[in-house]
């Protein structure tokens, strides 16, 4: 009998310890900025031999382990941005991990090595389930790992950063299964085979998607404008004149580009714009003098019912010569950041009056309640206005580009270009900022739209349709980046048919569930 101090028990320990180390650093290592995305081929095999004599209760104790591991090793950087965010992190998503690990033993336990076949469609339902509520956090998920590696990852426009997962998970199963059967000549024959079918598919089809040159009629040219502002500046009252003069000076070397529309990042107005008549006649005379449209991510106010203050994280478009303000609330919030998730219940409204009574820099932002579109019009519209086209464009601000769902609504509804408005600043020089880039990468191919990308400091880019990346800035450098874009008007079958994989993928899961208690009976 082993008793809790026996040299197996602590062999045991050190063991699966060592595994669930392994697991985090390996997807760690997998996530920009390393473009060694290959590990994450391998990730999971750790954590597989560490399930391997775990059930129960001692499978959900070690998968959330090896979570906490792996989301250290990803998320880190959450505490440069919130202690609180970090902390609501790190006690949160592992148990997406431990959810995982407990289903995984109970279907191995019944099906044996056949529980493989299920183990893609499990991982990728867990996943979407952690996309989804006001605690959602979808960052790191595995198919980001593959976000430099185009070729693969052109099927995205069918199933979204979802599929991708599904196809990594594929792969380090069928690799676990290669090494564990390599005994058996004819099942090591089949597993090769299926081995280079899954390389060979996305890749074939991939490089044939990417020669499509299809010639793009429509053009804009965009400037981004990146201010490189201290975020702990930006909301001094004090220092207002001298940040929006960055901007202003920015916004008049941009001006002799001709460009057909400008654009400031989230909050570059870090004051109630609306209601500033000083700034916002200088914001309005830009737009006017220089014919063009301008898009300037600023906080915003309202009232509801009961006469009391709403805020908002926002994005305020102008057109040239024309008064209406078109305007965009952020609609997914930071949990612990912005917004403390599911405020009014048990127990997050404890947490909310602990969070806030300590003074740790929770907001307490509103939600956007409405999906809408910028109309814009090109340059040559507001010389003639029977020269040009409108266009729409959908803006996702920081942390809702990273919702492969979100984006998918603001798509369908007929954008033609996608604009993310972001404040990185706040993640130091981490991973995260180029992990936040590289998610747009994602966001690009799954619905075949050009993205154009300003940070208040880096990474401001371009990214097309295919997830090609232009005119990238450094970290923590004041720019201005300007380039023509192709606009599109596609609907893809991913924005289209957005649940379908989500959907497949639990049916799957809880039909292998069904049978597994049913084959227990």
């Amino acid at each position: 009998m082993l008793t809790g101090n026996s040299p197996e028990i602590t062999n045991l320990m050190k063991r699966n310890l060592l595994l669930g180390i392994l697991t985090g650093v390996l997807l760690g290592l997998s996530f920009p900025p390393f473009k060694t995305g290959f590990l994450a081929y391998f990730v999971l095999i750790p954590f597989f031999l560490l399930l391997e004599d775990k059930h129960g209760f001692s499978a959900f104790r070690w998968g959330y382990i090896s979570g906490l591991f792996a989301d250290i090793a990803t998320l880190f950087w959450i505490g440069w941005v919130t202690v609180p965010g970090m902390i609501g992190a790190l006690l949160v998503l592992p148990l997406f991990w431990g959810f995982y690990a407990f289903l995984h033993t109970f279907l191995y336990r019944r099906l044996q090595f056949k529980a493989y076949l299920v183990v893609p469609f499990l991982w990728t339902a867990v996943e979407y389930l952690q996309s989804a509520g006001e605690t959602a956090f979808p960052w790191n998920f595995l198919g980001y790992s593959q976000s430099y590696y185009l070729p693969f990852i052109q099927f995205a426009e069918y199933l979204a950063v979802f599929g991708v997962s599904f196809w990594v998970v594929s792969i380090n199963c069928t690799i676990f299964l290669l090494w564990k059967k390599w005994s058996l000549p004819r099942l090591r024959s089949v597993l090769a085979i299926i081995l280079g079918i899954l390389f060979l598919l996305p890749a074939v089809h991939g490089i044939i998607r990417m020669s499509d040159n299809g010639v793009r009629t429509e053009k804009i040219k965009i400037a981004l404008l990146q201010g490189n502002i201290d975020p702990f500046e930006k909301w001094d009252k004090d220092l207002y004149d001298r940040n929006f003069k960055v901007y202003t000076d920015l916004a008049d070397s941009a001006i002799k580009g001709q460009p057909d529309l400008m654009i400031w990042p989230e909050t570059a107005t870090p004051f109630y714009l609306r209601y500033e008549m000083f700034y916002l006649e200088r914001v309005k005379m830009i737009a006017d003098t220089a014919n063009l449209a301008l898009l300037t991510g600023s906080v915003d106010f309202d009232y509801d019912d009961n006469g009391d203050y709403r805020y908002y994280n926002s994005a305020l478009g102008f057109e040239a010569n024309l008064d209406y303000i078109q305007k965009y609330a952020k609609m997914l919030l930071v949990p612990f950041s912005e917004r403390v998730p599911y405020k009014n219940y048990f127990p997050f409204n404890v947490l909310k009056n602990l969070l806030f009574d300590m003074a740790l820099g929770v907001g307490d932002y509103s939600q956007g309640s409405e999906y809408k579109l910028f109309t814009f019009h090109p340059r040559s519209w507001y010389l003639d206005k029977n020269n040009g086209n409108a266009y729409q464009a959908a803006v996702a601000i920081c942390y809702e580009s990273v919702f492969p769902d979100h984006i998918a609504k603001l798509t369908r509804m007929g954008a033609n270009i996608l604009i993310i408005i972001t404040n990185d600043a706040w993640f130091g020089k981490t991973s995260a900022p180029h992990q936040h880039q590289q998610i747009a990468v994602f966001r690009a191919i799954e619905n075949r739209i050009p993205v154009a990308r300003c940070a208040n400091t880096g990474v401001s880019c371009f990214i097309d349709e295919y997830g090609h990346v232009s005119r990238s800035t450094a970290l923590f450098e004041q720019a201005l980046i300007e380039q023509e874009v192709a606009l599109t008007s596609s609907c893809t079958f991913y924005a289209k048919y957005r649940f379908l994989l989500p959907l497949i993928t639990l049916i799957v899961t809880l039909t292998a569930l069904i049978f597994s208690i049913a084959k227990r009976k």
